[in-house]
């Protein structure tokens, strides 16, 4: 109805337009009330649209408001559903980002599509009366046109799947290496995995090109006819005239008419333009159900039975645990059961399952331990139980409720605080939250903490050393009381104190979860565990079980695996502490990097604090919006932006020329009856036709020159600015903050800004065109022109002001949203296991509801804005013709008409203005952040030399007065080190005594505060950075990888043969496994890999390299015993000859290494072979050694 009532009034202008025309005429022989009507109804006709045009708006809002919640939920609960080695999360957020906001937008246009038809059938109508049979030929242009776009628009959709897939790959693999940029850094690749990025950018841009061509065409198609439409139709109209020696057009006649094809202008346009668009909304909705019906997770596991004790334990939310137990009934069934199980990740029949012939029972109350060689299969096992691998063969019984706590390698952390973590959406239970606090061993790292355990911990718990992140997840684990917990190596890493301690408080004897019988399956390549466990679970290369049992079954037996290792019951960690109690509490873990990221987290809050002071500031704001647009400019070439201007302005002036010219055409007629018709009917149909061309030379030139040329400019500067950014900034800031840059910006960058931008520009010298008509027209309304001016000034300077708070609003409550939604699907294992999906869905709707809430009102602002706009139109239309009623006898008909056809074009003009402007104030922001992430992002002091082809050539490393420090906190103090050619040099020492620091300063990745490190008589000071990390070789602790082949991973470079690079494979054991997945030329999936492999990936790629000097981070603390020693046979064989330093994690690996160097409070205490170090009493090494192998 609102809808039907603005079209009503819209038509209701061209017959007040030829009633004032013909009143000017014969006013001398009409009343003066007939003059004052038209006022009344100028005014009620303009009042009506702005009424009618704010209620009909405002249900299309709220429609697109539900709609974009209803899409935003169903994806989200659908990836709940789906299984998690197929989730990926940075393509699922685009779908519920951009997909999704350019479905909601195309729902406003497709609302209109049945009253725009409507609209241009009733005019159509109307011109008949006026011009007869030559109403015809707008329909006719409008159907040839209208077909070709329709049939150009088929080609949209491949094309933006191209371009939104590579938009896909592109922001996927660079979220990748900024999440692996400690890795990228190490192995120096930033400037390869740099080039990778941008080379990927190039191709998204040469496919949006493609996009870009159809769209122009689309676009020109849809506005070509309402330019050429007047033209068309006077030309018609002047032959059928001259054939039949009718009369030719009248100023009344020519204006109406003319008022008729302008008031076509809008919905032809949307009807043309919204099939494009609602390609690209089919498309949007075609990856949304691709994505809807990807292979759901199947839950194979049966619950056979239901014991009231384990459901009462995990409801219990007393802290008198030993209370609760007395009144326990003691369950003899197993929870869980499996019988002849076979499980992979693949259903192809072909592929042989990682696990089979499973055959073992889970017991309440015991510690089952699962151990085996890489690549056995064990943490495919716990996926098993957990239901997430397929089921090949046999069977999964339950006897308890589904709910099981799991913990994966790789720790599940949510961008929350420490406690929110641990809490997840449990009840807040201080006294057991404490005591889950101390048996984790997380007390003094919560002091460390700004706010203890309210401190956010950023995304994937970038703020918390590995070792950390692990304790959060399991405490997590332990005080959720699941009947069942499921540890995948989760202590792996941990020194010796805190893996003691931990295990002790929590597995032990006495532990919390021994105390509370639940049942523990734990995955671990630490044999030293074997002794404490009820049950053991031995895993072959072949992933089936060899041996399975009690320790003292299995210990006893002769030629078990476990009898093989040598352990007794009194050498297990349970029944012994391996730290002395009288330990100096200084020695407990103080990771350096999680005092670095404390220190960075005080910095970064009080630089938030001081942003967002400026941001309460209007002028300020109004400033950077005003850089972000001077920025935006530069970034478009100043040829190519003086072009675009030319352009525009030409199309502006030709499309200003054709009402003036009509009424010279007109106004001779009247004069000159059909004289020289056709001199006047050509001038006329030149300016429309230059009007079209100069109109497809803006938009070819903007769109296919300017918008990729400013798309590569802004990315490149992001790119650069991160790839050049230090360590500490990807310590100290979240990686998704980063990610957006590149992903949520780029979107803006590439889709909105640059149609919001040509819009805005080209209506704004419009609108100035229009004033400029109307006063030239109407002498008398240029009087109003300051008013006007001081009113829209006075109206921007609240509207901007609200508008960008409103914005600021409606981003800061998207952030929660996408970043609850990525957590989601980073830890969809552990979110089903725990039995917490409906609550995650709960969780999602109140940040959906708090997203929507902005993202409306930004709607009913913008809506309020368009309607006092209309009422200013309207003041103008009424101050107009009041003029003209007033004036009546000086006022020529022609320019009358050329006034009143412009005030019904400045409405149009400064309601799309507006539209435009706030899309481009929104998408501006995307370049502010780009800029402001430039300026900020600090730079790693580079050097100007680049080192010799063959350096190093000896290895000889030389380390004088070297201090550094994290804050005000030093953490190495006056190293002094000489370190021969071919020297291994183990560096030990328990946690935060410097070890890492030590390798990351060789590396220059941290900046040390005074001495000097040399490598082979050069100071690595002067070195530049990329190429002195690419002449050393490092493997830290995290595995890294990127995007693209085997080949590509292991020579990024591209300067080993085949034979070489398969030599590297088959000294590390891997070559078979890579063989067998396609070779070398095939795309690397690191699920292809185990976590021991991965890393005997990297030493290959390691080995590869022409070096002399080989830097270890406890890159083996993820290998089991047997991979261990292996790789430490290959440090020895294939790195001969090379220096080496490595941070030991096992010290009896080193222990036929040169060196041994101990630190300790960031000092060097000891500095000696093995051999001498073990031989003092009093030394560190020694009392380290005896502690381990206890």
């Amino acid at each position: 109805i609102p809808r039907l009532a603005f079209t009503s009034f819209s038509l209701t202008q061209p017959y007040l337009v030829n009633s004032t025309i013909l009143y000017i005429a014969v006013h001398k022989i009409v009343p003066a009330s007939y003059g004052y009507g038209l006022i009344g109804a100028w005014a009620l006709c303009y009042i009506g649209i702005a009424i009618v045009t704010r209620w009909w708006s405002q249900i299309a809002f709220r429609t697109m408001t539900k709609l974009r919640g209803s899409l935003v939920t169903i994806i989200y609960k659908n990836m709940l559903t789906v299984r998690s080695e197929s989730a990926n999360s940075s393509s699922a957020l685009s779908l519920m980002s951009t997909d999704v906001d350019r479905i909601t937008q195309t729902t406003f246009q497709m609302v209109n599509i049945m009253p725009d038809i409507l609209q241009v059938a009733f005019s159509l109508l109307i011109l008949g009366l006026q011009l007869g049979a030559s109403c015809v030929a707008p329909v006719i242009l409008c159907l040839i046109t209208g077909g070709i776009a329709g049939f150009i628009a088929r080609l949209i959709p491949p094309r933006q799947r191209k371009w939104m897939a590579a938009i896909q790959k592109r922001v996927g693999i660079t979220s990748d290496i900024i999440s692996s940029m400690k890795g990228v850094k190490v192995a120096g690749l930033s400037e390869k995995a740099g080039k990778q990025i941008q080379g990927l950018r190039d191709y998204e841009l040469e496919q949006s090109t493609q996009f870009r061509k159809i769209q122009i065409f689309t676009l020109l198609l849809g506005v070509a006819p309402t330019i050429l439409m007047p033209a068309v139709t006077f030309t018609v109209f002047a032959i059928a005239q001259s054939i039949s020696g009718g009369s030719q057009l009248s100023v009344a006649q020519a204006f109406t008419s003319l008022s008729l094809l302008n008031i076509l202008f809008m919905p032809i346009m949307n009807l043309t333009r919204v099939w494009t668009d609602v390609m690209a909304a089919m498309a949007c909705l075609d990856r949304i159900q691709a994505f809807l019906l990807r292979e759901k997770r199947e839950d194979y596991r049966t619950l056979v039975s239901y014991p009231g004790s384990a459901s009462s334990m995990n409801k219990d939310s007393s802290t008198e645990i030993d209370d609760r137990l007395e009144k326990k009934e003691k369950v003899e069934e197993p929870w869980i059961q499996v019988r002849g199980g076979g499980f992979g990740w693949s259903k192809d029949p072909e592929t042989q399952p990682i696990v089979k012939n499973l055959d073992f029972d889970i017991m309440p109350a015991q510690l089952t331990i699962v151990v085996g060689p890489v690549a056995s299969g064990k943490s495919t096992l716990l996926k098993a139980l957990l239901g997430e691998a397929y089921m090949l063969s046999g069977s999964v019984e339950l006897t308890i409720p589904e709910e099981i706590a799991y913990c994966d390698q790789d720790a599940w952390l949510l961008n929350q605080t420490v406690k929110e973590n641990i809490l997840a959406f449990e009840q807040y239970d201080k006294g057991f939250y404490d005591q889950v606090i101390q048996a984790c061993q997380l007390n003094e790292d919560l002091e460390l903490l700004p706010s203890g355990d309210d401190t956010l911990i950023g995304s994937k718990g970038i703020s918390l050393s590995g070792g950390q992140k692990q304790r959060v997840a399991l405490a997590r684990a332990v005080y959720n009381r699941k009947a069942i917990v499921i540890l995948d190596d989760i202590l792996k890493g941990l020194d010796a104190d805190t893996y003691s301690k931990c295990f002790t408080a929590i597995l032990g004897p006495e532990g919390l979860l021994r105390r509370s019988r639940t049942a523990v399956i734990l995955a671990t390549h630490n044999i030293q565990l074997l002794p404490h466990a009820d049950n053991i679970i031995v895993l072959g290369d072949n992933g089936e079980i060899v041996e399975k049992g009690t320790f003292d079954e299995l210990n006893s037996a002769e030629g078990s695996y476990v009898s093989g290792l040598g352990l007794t019951k009194s050498a297990a960690i349970g029944n012994d502490l391996l730290v002395d109690e009288d330990v100096d509490e200084a020695e407990k873990e103080k990771n350096e990097k999680f005092i670095f990221a404390k220190i960075e987290s005080v910095k970064n809050k009080e630089t938030a604090g001081k942003k967002n002071d400026e941001d309460l500031e209007g002028p300020s704001r109004g400033k950077r919006n005003a850089d972000a647009l001077f920025a935006y400019i530069r970034s478009l070439g100043n040829l190519n932006f003086a072009m675009f201007c030319i352009f525009t302005v030409c199309n502006v002036g030709f499309r200003s020329a054709v009402p003036l010219w009509l009424n010279v055409w007109t106004s001779a007629n009247e004069a000159h009856p059909n004289d020289r018709i056709a001199y006047y009917v050509g001038i006329f149909d030149l300016f429309s036709g230059l009007n079209v061309i100069t109109m497809g030379l803006q938009f070819w030139i903007f769109m296919i020159v300017i918008v990729p040329h400013s798309a590569k400019v802004l990315h490149k500067k992001v790119l650069n600015a991160a790839m050049h950014a230090p360590m500490s900034f990807f310590v100290s800031t979240d990686t998704g903050e980063i990610v957006n840059r590149f992903s949520q910006d780029m979107t803006l960058v590439d889709l909105a800004l640059p149609f919001s931008f040509l819009l805005s520009y080209s209506q704004i010298i419009g609108a100035l065109a229009l004033i400029i008509l109307t006063c030239v027209s109407s002498g008398w309304l240029a009087i109003a022109i300051p008013v006007l001016i001081i009113v829209l000034l006075i109206l921007q300077k609240f509207y901007l002001r609200t508008s960008r708070q409103m914005r600021l609003l409606d981003l800061e409550a998207k952030s929660p949203l996408y970043s609850h939604f990525i957590s989601s699907f980073e830890g969809l294992a552990a979110l089903r296991a725990y039995g917490w999906t409906k609550r995650a869905e709960k969780e999602s709707t109140m940040r959906l509801d708090d997203s929507q809430r902005p993202y409306y009102l930004l709607f009913c602002l913008q809506r309020w804005l368009t309607m006092v706009l209309d009422l200013i139109v309207a003041g103008l239309a009424v101050l107009l013709v009041g003029l003209t009623v007033a004036l009546k006898d000086s006022i020529n008909p022609g320019l009358l008409g050329v006034a009143l056809t412009s005030v019904m074009g400045i409405g149009q003009t400064l309601s799309m203005l507006i539209q435009s402007w706030t899309q481009l104030e929104t998408s501006l922001g995307a370049v502010t952040r780009i800029t402001q992430f430039e300026m900020d992002t600090p730079k790693e002091l580079d050097g100007p030399d680049m080192p010799a082809p063959e350096w190093p050539a000896t290895g000889t490393i030389h380390i004088s007065g070297l201090h550094a420090k994290y804050g005000d906190r030093m953490v190495l103090t006056d190293i002094n080190l000489d370190i021969r050619p071919g020297e291994k040099v183990a560096v030990c020492g328990r946690s935060g005594s410097g070890k890492s620091t030590l390798i990351m300063l060789l590396l220059r990745l941290y900046q040390p505060e005074s001495g000097s490190i040399a490598i082979d008589g050069v100071d690595t000071a002067t070195l530049n950075l990329n190429a002195l990390r690419e002449s050393l070789v490092a493997l830290p602790q995290d595995p890294m990888f990127l995007a693209g082949s085997v080949r590509y991973n292991l020579d990024p470079l591209g300067k080993y043969r085949d034979e070489e690079i398969i030599m590297a494979l088959e000294k590390t054991g891997i070559h078979g496994v890579i063989e067998e997945k396609g070779g070398l030329d095939t795309d690397l999936n690191t699920d292809w890999l185990s976590a021991g492999q991965r890393q005997l990936f990297c030493l290959a790629r390691a080995m590869l390299r022409r070096s002399k000097v080989l830097l270890l981070d406890e890159a083996t603390s993820s290998l089991d015993r047997q991979t261990e020693t292996f790789v430490d046979e290959l440090i020895r064989t294939a790195f001969k000859e090379w220096t080496a330093i490595v941070v030991a994690h096992r010290l009896k690996t080193v222990a036929d290494f040169d060196k041994i160097l101990v630190l300790q409070d960031g000092h060097v205490v000891e500095f000696d072979s093995p051999g001498n170090l073990l031989a003092k009493e009093d030394s560190i090494f020694k009392a380290l050694w005896d502690l381990q192998e206890s």
